[in-house]
């Protein structure tokens, strides 16, 4: 039995209009894979060269409408105190170009200590993350414990 996840963005505001703007969107999706949300160690992934894939390119059908649910968790309620290192990376993540086209690796998202993001992707790409400082800088990081969680949905 696939588990399912609904997911609600709210947008609003009343002061960054004329008018008061206000929004939201749900949707219901189900999770695919064997793993529901993982959680994962980047340490061995401290560069693009060694990045973790979080999605490999047509898991589904190239026309499947896919999203990607991912968080840096170092920094929000893991410390060196519990038995992680405490450290102050930033989670890149990148679309690698599709085998078919020999396409480059794109920056999508990066992700600082606590936050996460939800985002629709290409199914006919791959996906990958690493640890590196803000501008991608690998070579100013130690290896380090980062943890990430991550969860596909389609």
């Amino acid at each position: 039995m696939a588990a399912k996840v609904t997911t609600t963005f709210t947008f609003s505001s009343t002061d960054i209009a004329s008018d008061t703007l206000s929004f939201s969107v749900a949707e219901t999706l189900t999770l695919t894979g064997s793993g529901g949300i993982e959680r994962v160690d980047l340490a061995a992934a401290s560069g693009s060269g060694s990045s973790y894939t979080v999605y490999s390119e047509n898991n589904f059908g190239s026309s499947t409408p896919t999203y990607l649910y991912l968080k840096n968790i170092t920094g929000s309620g893991y410390s060196a105190s519990a038995g992680y290192a405490s450290t102050s990376s930033v989670v890149h993540l990148i679309q690698t170009g599709s085998a078919q086209t020999g396409k480059p690796n794109h920056p999508v998202a990066k992700l600082t200590m606590g936050n996460f993001c939800y985002i629709p992707i290409n199914p006919s790409s791959s996906y990958k993350i690493y640890t590196g400082d803000m501008l991608s800088a690998e070579q100013h990081l130690n290896a380090q414990s980062t943890i990430v969680e991550f969860g596909v949905f389609n």
